[in-house]
């Protein structure tokens, strides 16, 4: 009898957890996320004869260059950089570069990305992550890890090497954010708000949770109140702990964590220069944008001049706003102020004191400037067939790079220093963008702007999301005129 009650407990517990993980609020972020990973059907015509200038070379600039070629525009593109690709600043050689701030891609949760790298013929290539154990650090301990190993072995790993109260408390803190991003309606709730100040204040939280997710998703601890859990949330159970497969006919590696290296910005780029209706203008930067009997002219930083009908600017907020604020619709320069930038350090070296030969380690570090904490991602690249014996950290603030110059690393094995700039999530910014984004297209004529901080966690794949939805949205009132 007591068999069968147990056998009973368990069969109905299990029924019950899959019962719970089907619920999904009807405007929560989880269900916006399920939006975005669907097909946009983009107009294959309507923009023949019309000049459109395309500001900024990233993959939002690409793309979005590409589906305006397709539907028949004349697309000059203006970068202010010697290469495309944004912020995915370089590791060159021999003519090639690859991607260093962006390190691996999950291609099964990033069905644009993969849609476009299929179309090219690029096949992905698995990470280490799931075969090598890396470390989080917590203030008395390393936790040993695989991330990309899947959620049991994950909390294998945690129940093996955790006291009863921190796992105690990384389940509080796991069910929070699963609520709030699961089963409540997108809100402007704080990471601090769900929390709470005991959690928030933990060592689970300050050494797991921050250096794990929060360095994903461009949070500092200063962010806190300020980044909307949803947000963080979304990281956890769409790429670290994914729950629901977004891309259902993946293939063989594309479920995993996978490299992402430059090939996908070469071919995007070499298709576009095969294009006759395509020019490319490299090392130039758009100084002023100004707007005379519905033509828009840009002025560049060689004294030259560009007219055309329409422009779109591809670029971080902070870059977008000078330019735009003078020709913009008035809904589109009041959600660019929204967007804080932040610092960004990506430090390529040769000091593998502290990763030694495992493929990561996560960090929270005390600034002993200001006494705070600040988190560090170390990782060892992965980029095309090259192999590396050097690792790259990834440090968020001035203040804290400067720390971490002096106190954390051996500074004569520094190889060379990235500076990308990241726009911050807020409260105001990042609660139902895809309703926002879509009324500011849609009130657009001929002034538009793109980037992947429009919607989801800033990928290359909602960069790819937003280009298609703001050139469907181009051409569509194009058409209605």
């Amino acid at each position: 009898m007591i068999i069968i009650s147990v056998i009973l407990f368990v069969v109905i517990s299990i029924f019950s957890v899959i019962k719970i993980l089907s619920i999904e609020h009807p405007t929560s972020t989880s269900k916006f996320l399920a939006d975005d990973a669907l097909e946009v059907d983009i107009p294959k015509s309507g923009l023949k004869g019309k000049s459109i200038i395309v500001v900024g070379g990233g993959i939002s600039g690409l793309s979005a260059a590409k589906y305006l070629l397709e539907a028949g525009a004349k697309v000059t593109l203006l970068e202010k950089r010697q290469i495309v690709g944004g912020n995915n600043d370089p590791y060159l050689k021999d003519g090639k570069h690859y991607a260093t701030t962006v390190i691996v891609t999950l291609p099964c949760q990033q069905p644009h990305y993969l849609n476009l790298c299929r179309e090219y013929g690029i096949e992905q290539t698995p990470h280490n992550f799931v075969d090598l154990e890396g470390q989080i650090i917590l203030q008395d301990k390393a936790l040993s890890l695989k991330m990309g190993s899947g959620g049991w072995s994950f909390f294998k790993y945690i129940f093996k090497q955790c006291t009863i109260k921190e796992i105690i408390d990384g389940i509080c803190i796991m069910f929070l954010f699963y609520y709030q991003f699961r089963l409540q309606p997108e809100s402007k709730k704080s990471i601090k708000n769900v929390l709470g100040n005991r959690l928030t204040n933990s060592s689970v939280f300050t050494h797991v949770f921050m250096p794990w997710i929060g360095i994903n998703t461009w949070c500092r601890f200063d962010d806190i109140s300020s980044q909307p859990a949803h947000i963080f949330g979304a990281f956890i159970y769409e790429y670290a702990l994914k729950i629901t497969i977004r891309k259902k006919d993946y293939k063989k590696y594309e479920n995993g964590w996978c490299v992402l290296d430059g090939r996908l910005i070469h071919k995007l780029e070499e298709n576009l220069l095969q294009n006759n209706n395509y020019t490319q203008k490299l090392n130039t930067s758009v100084i002023g944008a100004f707007k005379d009997n519905n033509k828009i002219s840009v002025q560049l930083d060689n004294d030259t001049k560009l007219d055309c009908d329409k422009i779109l600017f591809a670029t971080q907020p902070f870059q977008a706003l000078p330019l735009i604020k003078n020709i913009g619709s008035k809904s589109l320069i009041n959600e660019l102020k929204k967007w804080p930038k932040m610092d960004c350090y990506v430090i390529l070296h040769r000091d593998l004191s502290q990763i030694k030969n495992m493929p990561w380690i996560h960090q929270t570090h005390m600034n002993k400037t200001t006494n705070k904490y600040y988190i560090t991602n170390t990782i060892k690249p992965i980029m095309s067939d090259i192999v590396f014996d050097c690792t790259i950290t990834f440090v968020y603030n001035t203040i804290n790079y400067e720390d971490f110059i002096k106190n954390q690393i051996d500074e004569s094995k520094i190889i060379k220093i990235y500076e990308p700039k990241l726009p911050i999530f807020t409260l105001d910014n990042s609660v139902n963008r895809n309703k926002i984004w879509n009324f500011i297209d849609n009130e657009c004529q001929d002034v538009y702007w793109t980037q992947a901080c429009r919607s989801g966690i800033q990928y290359h794949n909602n960069a790819i999301l937003n280009s298609k939805r703001v050139v469907k949205c181009l051409i569509n009132n194009e058409l209605s005129k």
